[in-house]
């Protein structure tokens, strides 16, 4: 099926001329006329340690274990952030929460935007989410991914010319024109590449138009062109609309170092610097660390705090240094002076973002899920030949028999049937593990 075509069978009730006119709370969501600084400020998160565990280790089965301590941070419109330290420093710890996707444990501090406490209704109409695994379908190509998102994700009120407006200019801004009639791909068959589906998963995100951006490991598993491209459209984005975006990112270049506005670096769930990126190794070497002469100052930082190995340096005298730093001291009474009414502009108060209807995400849906199985004939047309193989051989098993029928013809005609049913059902479960992927809050 061509991609004209699909869009054409997009063409729900919704588009109707009633509905030309898009519902004033879409608006405020989707041109928003305020700037968001995100800031957090003495963030404590610990989980419960499991009891068995805890006894067999002589420790008492009530404590708690510590994920993050005492972290604070700040990231203004127009600027991005990067959160970085050796593996299981809890830098997706951070940002998930900072995200209000972490439900479970104990969090303690504060997380704000423009100086005002977080609200979980607003806060996910003005921020999205990227995670670091992409959840695509291969079978339907990049636009087609981009306009069933649109339709699941944005209300019911919206156009499908508006639809097709918020696609293109999604597709212009992750550079994805290119590739735009181009399927996904996935183990079955070829596709785009790594960094454009990274692209694409952001580009769905963008399609809301939201003013936060949090992206988790955005470059994991690309080389250092497509990094260096992806994170250079983010501060594009930063750049040119004023958005607030922080991710976390394993080993940047220096190249892609240089283009962050603020570093966060944590060992161990304890920050040892948060500040501006111009700043931090002046600070380092303040403390006695100097970073070497044509070295990547975010590799050298990542060595020194990382405790797994030797040759780190003493982080817990690094951790005391910042907190009594000048840069932590100054972040502070920033974000104080957030709180009183310094960060404009200030948060406008009436901030929601209407979903689609349950009709039209249930009318979308069905039309994906039957899309996808005729695309993927190895699955769709086997599952048709083995239903038809399996009645024909259950219909011809009384064939030019007498018409007297036994309790053992109607027992093995129950057990065919029943069986026949089996077949049915063990087919559709590689369909739900596929499903599964799509966690619960994403667009798609």
């Amino acid at each position: 099926m061509s991609a004209s075509a699909f869009n054409d069978m997009l063409a729900f009730e919704g588009d109707s001329p009633c509905s030309q006119t898009p519902r004033p709370d879409y608006v405020e969501v989707s041109s928003p006329v305020s700037k968001f600084t995100l800031s957090w400020s003495n963030v404590t998160f610990s989980v419960p340690t499991k009891a068995k565990k805890a006894v067999k280790s002589g420790g008492d089965p009530s404590d708690k274990r510590v994920i993050l301590k005492n972290v604070s941070g700040r990231c203004a419109a127009g600027e991005l952030t990067a959160v970085i330290g050796p593996s299981g420093s809890s830098k997706t710890t951070l940002l998930d929460i900072l995200a209000d996707r972490v439900h479970s444990g104990e969090l303690e501090g504060s997380i704000e935007a423009n100086g005002t406490k977080r609200d979980p209704s607003t806060f996910r109409a003005i921020a999205s989410y990227v995670a670091q695994d992409d959840t695509l379908l291969g079978s339907f190509t990049v636009r087609e991914t981009l306009v069933m998102a649109a339709k699941l994700s944005l209300p019911s009120a919206v156009t499908k010319a508006m639809i097709h407006d918020r696609v293109e200019t999604a597709l212009g801004e992750m550079g994805l024109r290119n590739c735009a009639n181009t399927v996904v791909g996935d183990v079955f068959r070829k596709g785009i590449s790594g960094g454009q589906k990274r692209r694409l998963s952001m580009a769905i995100e963008l399609l809301s138009n939201p003013s936060i951006f949090l992206l988790d490991e955005p470059t994991s598993g690309l080389d250092s062109a497509a990094t260096y491209n992806i994170i250079k459209l983010i501060q594009k984005l930063c750049r040119d609309e004023g958005k607030t975006a922080i991710c976390t990112i394993h080993q940047p270049s220096s190249l892609v170092y240089e283009m962050f506005s603020n570093i966060v670096i944590l060992s161990a769930g304890e920050a040892v610097y948060c500040g501006a990126r111009v700043d931090m190794i002046p600070h380092f070497a303040l403390t006695g660390y100097d970073c070497p002469e044509y070295s990547n100052p975010a590799e050298y930082c990542i060595e020194l705090v990382n405790a797994d190995f030797e040759g780190h340096g003493d982080i817990r005298a690094l951790i005391t240094a910042f907190e009594q730093s000048a840069i932590s001291k100054a972040l502070s009474a920033q974000i104080d002076k957030d709180r009183v009414g310094g960060a404009k502009p200030i948060m406008e108060p009436k901030y929601h973002r209407e979903k689609a209807s349950p009709w039209r995400q249930f009318l979308m849906l069905l039309q994906r899920n039957s899309l996808n199985n005729m695309r993927n004939p190895g699955i769709f047309w086997v599952r048709v030949v083995m239903y038809t193989a399996l009645a024909t051989m259950f219909g011809t098993i009384f064939l030019y028999t007498n018409k007297n029928v036994s309790d053992n013809d109607i027992s093995v005609l129950f057990f065919g049937v029943h069986a026949f049913f089996v077949f049915m059902s063990v087919a559709v479960v590689p369909f739900f593990v596929e499903e599964r992927s799509f966690p619960p809050g994403t667009s798609e």
